[in-house]
């Protein structure tokens, strides 16, 4: 078996010899996508290593028979097999993909880069046969091709079609002279005819017209906000930014200066944008993978594919490490930090899920289970309620979800194959990902929608595993050429290598206070209310409920919606544990500075009042302390009620859901005032909003 000096992310380095048929293919798979070695870039598993194997019918078995591969790898222009079986002359006589464009050397690129001005394929084939576009100033079209325009109306048949010899008198003459020629804005007069123009901002239409150019549809044209207006457009910047003095169509940070993060396996580094100095700050880490930080407490949290633990520690001390999760955590490709509402969240690749858990790793819920084949990269946007992830599987896709675990929906399905990398663009409010099996980079908008290819190069993304980016660069490592690059994230280009020769290079993360925008913590304070966890909802109009209590794994959420208790200790809420009641809150709570890491401990608070009409009790409630500019508990600030959202249709028909604890004993969440009914599906709580029930 072939070897890697540095392991990859999942148990691939292991000996295979006490595998089942079954494990041995899964490893395999996997294996081909995620592992590398220092010369091909990837690791495969012989037939020597594991039992007699017959591939399934959607699969290919290579020479030897073994690894078995998805079929729709063949002839894609990557050798899967390792004896580079599945790309050989004899295998290849076919045709690439649906939306590929088969190169010379039966490679494959993506159809759109066909005729594009730039050669992608290694022989050019791609920018062959293209319909010639002649300069109008000083070439003549022929109809095929393009001659100086100075051998047009010579006596001398150049185009070989007398095209450029006319016979109807328009030799010589100026048809600008008339009527402009019908041009709407510049009439050109040439040897045989004449051409219209339009003036700088505007575009010719049906070859006589002018029309408005909308730059801001150019991608990239500003570096944030762009308005249009007759004849030009205007750049501005976002709050924080400032155009740059030397060129005003870009924006940069007003504050603070930029690093880069990276987990490099065997230890956690920092980059220097301004000087690219490097330094270790966590050493002698494993198998360091995934990677991400709380900016306001310099906290960095990762995991460990050896110690399969996940970890954090200040940025600062990262010999201070201590471990947040331990148990059940196997292959996690994928790490993201909520840095307003203070959890992480995680894909596992063993067991298919997501999951999130509190910064000590005290509650722990698996938010999603189902139709889950290779999860790995995830990011999450709190102020808005969305997290997003990439998976691998047989069926590729990227998808988002709230980070309550609902609303969830494939953003991005077709021509996708090894997601590997996947981050967020908050102020364009794009989300960006790698794609290892194409060699490219993508954007689109969070819904899957306007998608379009950054960049597409095999010689800079052979293998890319993770992607970052900040004002208008992005930053991506790459297993292949052990380094780190970065690129215009509009245009793709100016690649540089910025940290070359870095063995095993993982997740990769800019590391500045902008990459985590300040927003509202809706769960401070008093949790939400919720006992346990208190999670961001999708956010799809002004009205969507702010957040969503939930249960660890093992509780389930009463009917209040507020309450978690043991499976079978009390009758749950009739929805599933996943789907637990969202909480709405009023923009009259805290600051998300209020709630930093180390006040995630539990507090009781004084019974008062409850939400039902049965008998007071304490209940155990994570401490989220308000902001300083909230007042003590002993001085409550007075609010006006807010006038409540009439009910909708369903909501009049369908039977109101009762807000009554269940017969059996059951700690209940408490208010310190009590509830006003307004309608039967609705309860106002003075200071904290509306309960969505």
């Amino acid at each position: 078996m072939v070897t890697s000096t540095f392991p990859p992310p999942g148990p691939y380095g292991q000996s295979l010899h006490h595998l089942t048929q079954a494990d041995c293919r899964t490893l395999s798979t996997a294996a081909t996508n995620t592992t590398h070695t220092r010369s091909s870039g990837r690791k495969f598993i012989s037939a020597v290593d594991c039992p007699n194997n017959t591939c399934r019918a959607d699969e290919y078995a290579c020479l030897g028979g073994f690894p078995c591969i998805r079929r729709d790898w063949l002839c894609d222009g990557d050798a899967d097999c390792r004896e580079g079986d599945d790309e050989g002359q004899e295998m290849c006589l076919t045709h690439c993909p649906e939306g590929m464009f088969m190169c010379g050397d039966q490679s494959c690129i993506n159809e759109h880069l066909k005729c594009n001005g730039y050669p992608e394929c290694s022989d050019g084939l791609d920018e062959q046969n293209c319909s010639p576009s002649c300069n109008e100033t000083d070439e003549f079209d022929c109809g095929g091709h393009c001659i100086p325009m100075q051998l047009v109306c010579n006596g001398n048949d150049d185009c070989g079609n007398s095209k450029d010899e006319p016979t109807d008198g328009t030799c010589g003459r100026n048809e600008c002279e008339n009527y402009n020629g019908g041009c709407s804005q510049v009439c050109v007069d040439t040897p045989a005819g004449h051409y219209c123009k339009c003036n700088k901002g505007f575009m010719l239409i049906n070859s006589t017209q002018c029309d408005d150019i909308d730059e801001c549809l150019e991608p990239g044209i500003c570096s944030q906000v762009c308005r249009n207006f007759k004849g030009g457009h205007k750049c501005e910047c976002v709050r924080g930014y400032a155009r740059d003095r030397h060129n005003h169509s870009r924006c940069k940070a007003m504050e603070g200066h930029a690093s880069l993060l990276f987990a490099h396996f065997t230890d956690i580094r920092k980059i220097s944008l301004d000087h690219q100095e490097i330094t270790a700050i966590v050493n002698e880490t494993k198998g360091a993978t995934a990677l991400d930080f709380v900016f306001k407490t310099g906290m960095i949290f990762w995991t460990d594919a050896k110690d399969k633990r996940i970890y954090k520690a200040p940025i600062d001390e990262g010999s201070k490490k201590v471990v947040v999760i331990s148990n059940d955590v196997t292959t996690v490709d994928g790490l993201a930090v909520d840095w307003l509402y203070n959890h992480i969240y995680w894909t596992n690749t063993d067991t298919d899920t997501i999951e999130v858990a509190d910064f000590n790793g005290d509650m722990r819920k698996t938010l999603i289970r189902s139709v889950l084949e290779e999860p790995r990269a995830i990011a999450v946007y709190p102020s808005e309620g969305w997290m997003f992830w990439t998976d691998w599987g047989q069926q590729a896709k990227i998808e988002r979800a709230g980070m309550d675990g609902k609303l969830r929906e494939a953003i991005v399905t077709r021509g996708i194959r090894w997601p590997n990398a996947l981050t967020l663009d908050l102020v364009l409010r794009k989300v960006y990902w790698c794609d290892s099996k194409f060699h490219s980079i993508y954007s689109a908008n969070f819904d899957g929608s306007n998608r379009r290819t950054v960049l597409h190069s095999s010689e800079y993304l052979p293998h890319p595993f993770s992607i970052t980016l900040f004002e208008d660069t992005m930053y991506w490592t790459d297993w292949r050429k052990e380094a780190i690059f970065r690129a215009n994230k509009f245009t793709g280009k100016d690649i540089d290598t910025i940290a070359p020769s870095h063995a095993t290079p993982m997740t990769v993360h800019v590391y500045h206070s902008y990459r985590q925008p300040n927003g509202t913590n809706h769960c401070t304070p008093l949790n939400g209310l919720c006992t346990h966890l208190c999670l961001p909802a999708p956010q799809t109009n002004e009205s969507t409920c702010k957040v969503t209590c939930a249960c660890p794994d093992g509780l389930v959420l009463m009917s209040d919606g507020l309450t978690c208790e043991s499976e079978g200790d009390s009758q749950p809420d009739s929805q599933p544990d996943s789907h637990p009641y969202p909480v709405s809150h009023l923009e009259t709570t805290a600051s998300t500075d209020s709630q930093p890491d180390s006040q995630l401990n539990t507090v009781n608070h004084p019974a008062t009042t409850t939400l039902t009409n049965s008998q007071p009790s304490t209940v155990n409630h994570p401490e989220t302390t308000a902001s300083a500019d909230s007042q003590p508990d002993s001085q409550p600030s007075t609010v006006s009620q807010p006038d409540m959202p009439a009910p909708t249709d369903s909501e009049l028909t369908s039977e109101p859901t009762p807000l009554s604890h269940p017969a059996t004993p059951a700690p209940t969440a408490t208010l310190p005032y009590s509830p006003t009914v307004v309608e039967e599906n609705y309860y106002v709580v003075a200071e904290w909003g509306i309960l969505c029930v």
